[in-house]
């Protein structure tokens, strides 16, 4: 088909590690394979599955943005169930809030509960509408938008961290987070070379 002609493509992998039980590191590392600089959108997406839907009374979660620094974006996730946890995105990333609802409109020909549906992050990105994400930040679905230039053979690295942590408790979530990653790396290596 000529998709990997030239080498013109990208590698994602994306790596966990905890550094505690529930303080979860994320790192995805964009790998250009291509001859040129090439751009990338990267939407990293925390959500709520949607079952306030499914009763009456359900309580309806929330993701909210939160103040974090000029370098750090933060997002407060509240769950009856769940608790409060805390996802940081490294740099000043654009934060798509929406909500998690199918949208019925397009699927059924039927009207949205709200302007606000699933579908809204792509298209807000791929088709420029920006009426569609909710101006007060706030919902049951969220997307950080990184836009990347990578240039040929090159890398592009994304940080964030899942965390029952609030950033009034944190000064940078990101200080310990290189250390963290290569003590869980030089574990799992460890583990696998005893097993395999």
């Amino acid at each position: 088909t000529g998709v990997f002609d030239e080498d013109r493509y990208f590698d994602v992998f994306v790596e966990y590690a905890k550094a505690e039980p529930e303080d979860i590191l994320i790192q995805i590392t964009v790998f250009n394979r291509g001859p040129e600089p090439a751009e990338i959108h990267v939407l990293p997406t925390l959500w709520f599955r949607n079952t306030w839907s499914w009763r009456e009374k359900e309580e309806k979660p929330e993701l909210k943005i939160l103040s974090a620094g000029t370098d750090v974006r933060a997002i407060a996730a509240r769950h009856r169930l769940l608790g409060e946890r805390f996802l940081f995105c490294e740099g000043a990333v654009d934060l798509l809030f929406t909500e998690n609802e199918t949208n019925t409109q397009r699927i059924f020909g039927v009207p949205n509960r709200s302007p606000y549906v699933k579908d809204s992050i792509d298209s807000h990105v791929v088709h420029g509408r920006t009426e569609v994400v909710n101006p007060e930040n706030r919902g049951t679905k969220v997307a950080a938008h990184y836009r990347l230039t990578v240039k040929p053979g090159g890398t592009g690295v994304i940080r964030l961290r899942l965390s029952p942590f609030a950033p009034a408790e944190t000064a940078n979530p990101f200080n310990d987070f290189e250390d963290v990653l290569a003590v869980r790396h030089n574990e799992a290596d460890e583990f696998y070379a005893e097993v395999i």
